[in-house]
C-alpha cells in the first residue's frame, strides 16, 4: 500500500524526495495512528506562504502549526489539502508542489509486540490565494513536526 501510494503521488505530481523514519509513540498516539491508517492513505501537512514570505499556522492543540489532514483515496490529496486549510483557517490556497514524502513506521513504545503501522507523511507547499485568517496566524517560521 505504501509503495503504491508513493507511485500514485509521483504519477500525479512528479518526482520528490522520499525519507523514512521510525516513531515510537505512547499507546494513545499509537492507536490514533492506527485509526488514521484505517481512515486514509496519508497524513498531509500544508505549508502556505503569503506574499511576505510568512507561513500560515492553524491554531489548535495549544500551539500553532501548519494545517494538516488525513488524505483518503476517495478524494485527491490536493483537494483534501486545500479543503483542510480553508476549514482550519478560513484561507484559500493554491497547492504548488509536494516538498517531500516520509514513510513513517509507527511503533507502540510500551508494547514491542504490537504491529508496526506504516504511514505516508506528505508535505505540500502552497501559496495564499484569498481569505482572512480566522483560526490561523501568519508566522515567519513554519512549525512542522521534525519527522515529516
Amino acid at each position: 500500500m505504501i509503495g503504491n501510494g508513493i507511485e500514485l503521488l509521483q504519477d500525479r505530481h512528479g518526482p520528490f524526495p522520499v525519507n523514512q523514519t521510525t516513531l515510537s509513540l505512547s499507546p494513545d498516539a499509537y492507536h490514533d495512528a492506527r485509526d488514521r491508517a484505517d481512515d486514509g492513505v496519508a497524513d498531509v501537512y500544508v505549508r502556505v506562504h503569503n506574499d511576505d514570505g510568512e507561513v500560515l499556522h492553524a491554531e489548535g492543540d495549544g500551539r500553532p502549526r501548519v494545517p494538516r489532514c488525513v488524505g483518503t483515496s476517495a478524494k485527491p490529496l490536493v483537494d483534501r489539502a486545500r479543503t483542510a486549510v480553508e476549514e482550519a483557517t478560513g484561507v484559500s490556497c493554491v497547492i504548488d508542489e509536494i516538498v517531500r514524502v516520509t514513510i513513517a513506521g509507527v511503533r507502540n513504545a510500551e508494547n514491542p509486540d504490537a504491529d508496526t503501522v506504516y504511514r505516508l507523511l506528505v508535505l505540500f507547499d502552497a501559496t495564499y490565494d484569498s481569505g482572512q485568517a480566522q483560526n490561523g496566524v501568519w508566522q515567519s517560521d513554519s512549525e512542522i513536526p521534525e519527522f515529516v
